[in-house]
């Protein structure tokens, strides 16, 4: 399967480098689904769970707020809070 690249950045620093899958997160106006290829893109992201999938493997977080921005097969989440659930 095709991967992107994902980063998530929290004032704290780095939370995630690297490729993943798919992406789905909470904009303000829903939920998002990001898979590899897709057009650029920017949302602002509310209060919510994200789902990450790589290597075949899905993980999920919670999100308090922030931005999401697909660029070229990049994602960029900038977020306030992000924490993995597991």
């Amino acid at each position: 399967m095709a991967n992107m690249q994902l980063t998530i950045v929290t004032p704290s620093g780095l939370e995630y480098d690297g490729e993943a899958e798919f992406v789905r997160v909470r904009a303000t106006t829903g939920d998002v689904a990001i898979l590899p290829k897709h057009i650029d893109y920017a949302a602002a992201l509310g209060r919510g769970r994200a789902k990450i999938v790589a290597d075949g493997k899905p993980r999920e977080a919670d999100i308090d707020g922030g931005m999401l921005i697909v660029s070229q097969d990049k994602v960029e989440i900038l977020t306030s809070n992000f924490l993995w659930t597991e």
